[in-house]
């Protein structure tokens, strides 16, 4: 950890993900603001009003959304690309899931003595 923490270079790169991240929140938060206004002219409403009100709905509803992939469709979606995309995946997971295995058996025999 500490190996990409400290260090001019490191730092660097840090700031340069924070201001990619940054970039790209604000290219998301840019297609909710031309949503809003595209079903503002879409709909031909007259009244500037409007347009505060819609983008203050979509939040909650946006939030729903991001809740529900962030706790079902990412899971769903990390557990196939694992399956599928390579034989090296599938058998990283695989001994993993024999290390687990076998420190659960050390584990019983260390009980027993």
């Amino acid at each position: 950890m500490v190996e990409y923490w400290k260090g001019g270079k490191n730092k660097t790169i840090r700031y340069y993900f924070y201001v990619q991240q940054g970039l790209a929140l604000l290219n998301e938060f840019r297609y909710l603001i031309m949503s809003v206004l595209a079903i503002y002219a879409l709909l031909k409403l007259e009244d500037w009003w409007i347009m505060p009100i819609m983008f203050f709905t979509a939040l909650p509803f946006l939030c729903m959304l991001g809740w529900v992939s962030v706790h079902h469709v990412q899971k769903v979606m990390e557990w196939l690309n694992i399956k599928y995309t390579t034989h090296y995946s599938l058998y990283n997971i695989e001994l993993q899931e024999q290390q687990l295995q076998i420190l659960q058996e050390i584990r019983e025999c260390l009980k027993k003595s």
